[in-house]
């Protein structure tokens, strides 16, 4: 029903103005009908006061950019024009399905990422044009008759800075609750803080409150240039690090582009399918299958076994990126009780090493003095793969293996440290890079190679490379101290327990992120080539878990150790190299996971090897268990 007599609504040549919808503290919005078309559109009138000065002239002139605009998720303008008492207006569709702020999507984790997505592509495009929004909020997200998320009011008569606007305007709770930090402080801005907008919608979405409150416009402002982002609910934690990004209060630590915010939202749809599949659980087999596909599974794994023996030698492989001729890396020292010992294998190569090792590799001492088997706790109310959690702590999947002659375990995390993990932590402690060198490659130290640019693309999703076995520590210990829990890397055995949990009837190339050769003059193992779409790292959880639950334990990156190599006799055992584990994204399927291992100086990084952290089990500190 129209809250306006007929004789105050406005007179536009072509239109039939029947009811004002809304009105604001600069323009009032009409439904009306295009006589021409025949069509209901939303017109929007500038009120008296506003006929003159500036601000008609931006009126119009960002209203004539704006209409052309062209994309499927922005609501486009019709037609610019004056009233006939000489008002600006603009025509839109007219969307009777309401905006994002009458929804309620707490527990649509889907639906969420659906419409931050059509949201960012919508910003990557104003953004190529070089239109920044400067105002996203729910109220200016519309859903069409296909229930699409469309993006409005694009800058539509905004002043130089946009906290001007929130004061004169009377919009304190609708902008100031949404405004970037150098939006907030009257600074130059750019899309990034359109992102930064988008992150505190996307948090309002899911939190169903906004992050910072204030009793005046500002309170709000100060609240986004100074405190800290708030932790979202513990059911939304694989949101968490999407937020810290957006929201980050320097823009330069932010999503760069709206393409890469939403590159970032690929890891927690992965996440939430996966979580939809494992509530679903999967479906077992028709038993009368089985023997035709076991015949036939049989058959490949023979075809499969005599490629891999030729091609063993026939080639010899770059893939470890401490290449070496010295065997004296040792897995022996890492085998259970009364397990036979599997061939030796070359630091550097995937050939069967022709000696034996010359040395057994050394397990370092934890930070507590002891062995690593002296803090494995029996917790008998554990299944192997359960999964813990520490409060604002990443997911930790419990290994239970025998040792010392008793079932005990330990808590291994179920993904690799992040670009995004690390992040934080170098920012907390200021910590600098590494060095960093690519595999095999004697002239990357001319590339100043690092964590943030290991020389091919990462977001933030992505396993941390380019760190040291001493940033691996390091970082084992701050976690330690924020989370106020015992923190480390897994000695090298803890890691074969966890690694060979291997999937059931599922193929490497499945399991983690291996190398594919497609583009090589002459690959001879063919059989091992993984095709996939990633070039080098692929965010964490993009392939099938182990038997545990565990990602990436196979390809992706190799992952650093508490072992090290000893030095020379006579020096007391101390370590010389430490070792990290597993294949990576160089290595193809051809390579044995369990038999992968390599050294570096404890100082020096690979653009390869990251880091995956224990979480020691003691009987007065374990973990609440997640259902």
């Amino acid at each position: 029903m129209s809250d306006a007599n007929q004789s105050d609504l406005p007179k536009i040549a072509g239109y039939e103005i029947t009811q004002r919808l809304g009105r604001g503290g600069m323009a009032d919005v009409y439904l009306g009908t295009q006589l021409s078309l025949s069509r209901p559109v939303a017109i929007k009138v500038l009120s008296g006061e506003r006929t003159r000065g500036d601000t008609v002239t931006r009126f119009e002139h960002e209203a004539r950019t704006i209409a052309r605009l062209d994309h499927p998720y922005i609501v486009s303008i019709f037609d610019v024009g004056r009233t006939g008492d000489g008002r600006l207006y603009y025509t839109m569709p007219y969307l009777p399905r309401g905006d994002l702020a009458g929804r309620d999507l707490q527990g649509n984790e889907a639906e969420i990422a659906t419409i931050v997505r059509a949201l960012c592509r919508a910003l990557a495009y104003a953004h190529e044009l070089g239109i920044v929004h400067r105002d996203v909020k729910p109220e200016n997200v519309l859903f069409d008759h296909l229930d699409r998320p469309l993006l409005a009011d694009f800058g539509i008569a905004l002043t130089t800075h946009d906290t001007m606007r929130v004061t004169r305007e009377g919009s304190t709770i609708g902008s100031s609750g949404y405004m970037s930090p150098e939006q907030a402080r009257g600074f130059a801005i750019d899309g990034r803080a359109d992102l930064y907008s988008l992150g505190v919608v996307t948090y309002e979405m899911l939190s169903g409150d906004l992050p910072f409150h204030g009793p005046d416009t500002l309170s709000m402002a100060l609240a986004h240039v100074e405190q800290p982002i708030p932790r979202l609910p513990l059911e939304h934690r694989r949101w968490q690090s999407f937020i810290d990004k957006a929201m980050a209060k320097d823009s330069a630590e932010r999503f760069q582009s709206a393409a890469q915010m939403e590159a970032a939202l690929d890891v927690i749809e992965v996440d939430l399918r996966n979580a939809t599949s494992r509530g679903r659980g999967l479906a077992a087999p028709r038993h009368g299958m089985r023997p035709k596909f076991g015949l036939i599974a049989a058959f490949i794994l023979l075809a499969i076994g005599a490629v891999m023996l030729a091609s063993t030698l026939l080639r010899i492989s770059d893939t470890s990126p401490q290449a070496s001729s010295d065997a004296s890396i040792s897995v022996a020292a890492s085998l259970l009780p009364g397990e036979a010992a599997p061939k030796p294998a070359a630091a550097a190569t995937r050939v069967p090493a022709l000696t034996a090792p010359k040395a057994p590799a050394s397990p370092a001492p934890n930070d507590d003095g002891k062995s690593a088997t002296a803090n494995l706790v029996d917790v008998p109310d554990l299944d192997s793969g359960s999964v813990l959690r520490d409060a604002q702590g990443p997911d930790l999947v419990f290994v239970s293996a025998k040792h010392e002659g008793a079932m005990r375990g330990f808590a291994l995390a179920r993904n690799e440290v992040t670009v995004g993990d690390y992040a934080v932590f170098a920012r907390a402690t200021g910590r600098a890079a590494s060095r960093c060198l690519e595999p095999k490659q004697p002239l990357s130290r001319m590339k100043k190679l690092s964590w943030r640019e290991p020389a091919f693309a990462q977001g933030d999703k992505h396993p941390v490379v380019c760190v040291s076995w001493n940033d691996a520590v390091a970082y084992a210990q701050w976690l330690t101290q924020r989370l106020h829990a015992p923190y480390r890397l897994p000695t090298r055995e803890q890691w074969l327990d966890a690694a060979r949990a291997a999937p059931a009837h599922v193929s490497l190339c499945a399991q983690g992120n291996l190398a594919h050769h497609g583009k090589l003059p002459f690959h001879l193992g063919a059989g091992n080539d993984c095709k996939n779409r990633f070039e080098h790292t692929a965010p964490i959880g993009q392939f099938k878990a182990n038997a545990l639950g565990i990602y990436d334990m196979v390809g992706n990156v190799s992952e650093w150790v508490q072992d090290c190599k000893p030095l020379n006799r006579g020096t007391g055992g101390r370590c010389g190299e430490h070792l990290f584990s597993g294949t990576s994204w160089r290595d193809d399927a051809g390579a044995n996971n369990l038999e992968s291992i390599g050294d570096a100086d404890a100082d020096l990084g690979y653009t390869n090897v990251g880091i995956r952290l224990l979480r020691k089990l003691e009987a007065d500190n374990i973990p609440p268990q997640v259902h």
